[in-house]
């Protein structure tokens, strides 16, 4: 009885053991079979093909994702990808070859020759702020129709100072009524040359919802860009232009944002290749712009402007009755709202700066001490300044000797800047001319400039002396 159950007991024991003798040899006969390798393939092969289907479908996300992180010089991300886009057009003017001659003799009585019909038309495009928010700005176009359908050399014009109210915007200038400069006339010049003319009216201009934030100039270099970009979606100019050949130009104000957009091209909007950058007249540091006043510069107004622009684009709180006498401490911004630049010289002290700016004011200027006297005001100031950077752009500098709201001394020091820096710098001062007529009296060298930089010669660097 006892041996029986002990021989059922072992039964019981080795039961485990035969059990996985016989799945070990199903399974040997299964993986040994033709069928079980073919499934093993058919797996495999679907999840290589699976994973290559994924890293396609990606990579263009991917791309993109890297493509569009270009940072400012804050360090923020922003996404220009939807910059430039033409938002409204306005009506396209076209000038006979003789109403062209008319109106570029407005400005320049003793131009020569005969120049082809020009289009002409006012737009409004995209732009990104420094915030991440899009705003709207307007610009003009002025093309030659003479035929030439491609390959356009670009230039990008910005503006001097009209004014920080909408209806002081450039594109809004009728100069038989409020001459601010005769910007049609100076622009259907190069037009007429055969160059693709785009000019800006800055940020904040005829936008209801956003003041013009006046020299920060990282907003005047991307409005400036972005009217190039624009340039590619305008149907008068589409297919038309040379992205390859741009030349950043800007007039007092304007020669702050075409340094500017200079500086910040090559992450913003890096599919443009910037050949030449031209100042006319320049406003380069605006420190020394505000502390010139102090000696006489013409531009009283300047430092209203720069108070009223700063305040309200950083948030900083400027006493105003300690840099403005009254009334215009209390009227700033009623004043501005009021004044362009046609009015300005008269309304702002009328060239005398005692009648607008508070004497602790005026000696902080005159002394080199705003540092101490407006800690806030001085860092935004040399926050903005146009200089103490490097690229591979000619520059060039038109100065007249006798211009007396960008003083020749400035731009003698923006051209030392710029060379110690390492930039190629051509700089010329104009003997005769003042701050009014430097863009006509440098017409014919800033031509003759930029020809040769577009045949690929070597064009005078003054880095030297």
């Amino acid at each position: 009885m006892r041996g029986a159950q002990r021989r059922t007991s072992l039964r019981h024991m080795n039961e485990p053991a035969r059990l996985h003798r016989s799945r070990s040899a199903w399974w040997k006969q299964v993986t040994a079979s033709k069928s079980f390798r073919v499934v093993i393939f058919l797996c495999g092969l679907v999840i290589v093909l699976g994973g290559i289907w994924f890293v396609i479908d990606r990579t263009p996300e991917i791309v993109r994702r890297m493509s569009s992180d270009t940072r400012n010089l804050k360090g923020r991300t922003t996404d220009t990808t939807s910059t430039g886009k033409i938002i409204t057009t306005e009506t396209v003017q076209t000038l006979t070859s003789a109403q062209t001659l008319a109106l570029i003799k407005q400005t320049d009585p003793g131009y020569q020759g005969t120049p082809p019909p020009i289009q002409m038309q006012t737009f409004s495009y995209t732009m990104s702020d420094t915030q991440g928010k899009t705003a709207t700005v307007f610009g003009r176009v002025f093309l030659p129709a003479d035929g030439r359908s491609s390959n356009l050399p670009i230039f990008a014009f910005a503006p001097g100072t009209t004014g920080i109210d909408d209806q002081c915007a450039a594109s809004l200038e009728k100069p038989a009524q409020r001459n601010w400069a005769n910007y049609p006339s100076l622009m259907a010049a190069y037009a007429a040359q055969g160059y693709a003319t785009v000019t800006t009216d800055y940020e904040g201009m005829r936008d209801a919802t956003r003041l013009h934030h006046y020299m920060v100039g990282e907003l005047e270099g991307r409005a400036l860009l972005d009217s190039v970009r624009a340039l590619q979606g305008l149907s008068i100019s589409k297919g038309k232009v040379d992205t390859a050949e741009v030349y950043l130009s800007g007039y007092s104000q304007g020669g702050h944002a075409a340094l500017w957009a200079d500086r910040i091209a090559s992450k913003y909007t890096p599919e443009l290749t910037v050949k030449g950058v031209i100042g006319f007249g320049p406003l380069t540091d605006v420190t020394r712009t505000v502390s010139d006043i102090s000696v006489g510069a013409n531009l009283i107004w300047f430092a209203p402007y720069v108070l009223r622009s700063y305040a309200d684009w950083y948030g900083d709180t400027y006493d105003i009755p300690r840099y403005l006498v009254e009334p215009f401490a209390t009227n700033l911004n009623s004043d501005i709202a009021r004044n362009c630049i046609d009015s300005n010289i008269k309304h702002w002290g009328d060239k005398d700066s005692k009648k607008v700016l508070t004497p602790q004011f005026l000696d902080a200027l005159k002394t080199n001490t705003l540092a101490s006297f407006s800690p806030d005001l001085y860092k935004r100031l040399q926050a903005n300044s146009a200089l103490g950077y490097n690229t591979a752009s000619n520059k060039l500098l038109n100065q007249g000797k006798f211009d007396n709201v960008i003083l020749p001394a400035q731009t003698e020091q923006a051209r030392k800047s710029l060379c110690k820096d390492g930039n190629k710098v051509t700089a010329k001062v104009y003997p005769t001319a003042t701050h009014y007529n430097t863009m006509v009296s440098s017409f014919q060298d800033t031509l003759t400039w930029m020809k040769s930089l577009r045949d690929g010669r070597t064009v005078p660097n003054n880095c030297s002396s």
